[in-house]
């Protein structure tokens, strides 16, 4: 981001299928449990699509390539903190077993994608990504 402002919380998301299911972290963002897909902060000096490679090698030890942006709706209001925050949103592919190592606070879990859209453990933003990813959206 040379010669541009880091949004507020800047935060990468990686939206990832695999036969028809989608991958689901299940943890807790600040005291609310949630679901929601793996990713992160974007680090001082860090592309967002490195960042979503970066948290998906430290979050399940996988190895992603992202294919395109979905989302990227603005700096909002998030739902379990209460603080601003600014998500983007990108579908990934990579193949390989996914472990979460032990130090990780979270489960990954892929769940069918109508499971997701209709829980309300799942924020807005997230849905949207993934109805978008769905859709064939660009």
């Amino acid at each position: 981001m040379a010669g541009r402002q880091k949004p507020e919380n800047f935060r990468a998301y990686g939206i990832l299928m695999r036969e028809g299911l989608v991958l689901v972290a299940a943890e807790c963002v600040g005291d609310v449990f949630c679901w929601k897909f793996p990713g992160g902060r974007v680090e001082d000096g860090e592309a967002a699509e490195d960042a979503v490679i970066r948290e998906f090698k430290e979050e399940a030890t996988l190895e992603v390539r992202v294919e395109r942006l979905l989302h990227s709706p603005g700096t909002l209001l998030s739902p379990w903190t209460g603080g601003n925050y600014t998500p983007i949103y990108f579908q990934v592919s990579g193949s390989g077993e996914i472990k979460v190592p032990a130090h990780e606070p979270l489960a990954l879990t892929f769940k069918d994608p109508r499971q997701a859209l209709e829980s309300v453990l799942m924020a807005e933003p997230e849905k949207i990504a993934l109805n978008r990813l769905l859709a064939g959206a660009d």
